[in-house]
């Protein structure tokens, strides 16, 4: 992979951060019966909140998105009717509805960051995101196949440029989650829909 540089200092790089919210994170919420489990999400929680502080100290804005209560009212039309029509995509969250979309314990959120909230996959669905790009952003957060994909192919159709925090993406623990990750961050990604980096790399002690 060529190398590349920022064109702008990076505090001019909003980071945003993508579901890292209970349900997608907190053992509590893990189905093993269904082989959902989100050990490897905890286990980069603690690196995102240092990445985070660093950026938001350094005067980078940050941009914490989390999805609606994700029940038949708030979702759109289009979501409710796959999950009507192919019932193994169907995923309405029945249990704890008020506290599933809550941010994860794990995480640091600051009065000084922006909060947005999402009912679709994509980030971009809300409008008030795009009013707060210009340009270029980082992205992180979970799941790497899921909203955090939805979110670069769609930001990038906007023309928005795409830096991926390759070690604060995650996904669930199963092979085949891990194994979409990486074809992501490894060859998708770099290829079609901006710059892989890792986190380190652009705060270096």
């Amino acid at each position: 992979m060529a190398p590349f540089t920022f064109s702008q200092s990076i505090k001019e790089y909003p980071l945003v951060v993508i579901d890292v919210v209970k349900g997608c994170c907190d053992a509590q919420y893990e189905k093993p019966e269904w082989g959902l489990h989100f050990s490897k999400v905890r286990k980069m929680l603690p690196k995102l909140n240092d990445f985070v502080k660093k950026h938001r100290d350094n005067g980078g804005l940050i941009i914490w998105v989390k999805p609606t209560p994700w029940t038949k009212e708030y979702l759109p039309d289009n979501i409710n009717k796959l999950y009507q029509e192919n019932p193994n995509a169907t995923f309405y969250v029945k249990d704890h509805i008020d506290e599933y979309n809550d941010f994860s314990d794990a995480v640091e959120v600051e009065a000084c960051d922006i909060v947005l909230e999402k009912n679709s996959y994509s980030a971009f669905t809300n409008p008030r995101l795009s009013e707060l790009l210009n340009g270029s952003y980082l992205v992180s957060g979970v799941y790497a196949d899921g909203c955090v994909n939805a979110t670069i192919i769609d930001g990038w159709s906007k023309g928005y440029f795409t830096y991926i925090l390759s070690d604060l993406v995650e996904s669930m623990d199963s092979e085949r989650k891990q194994n979409q990750r990486s074809q992501l961050l490894s060859y998708g990604w770099p290829l079609m829909y901006g710059h892989v980096i890792y986190s380190e790399k652009i705060y270096r002690e």
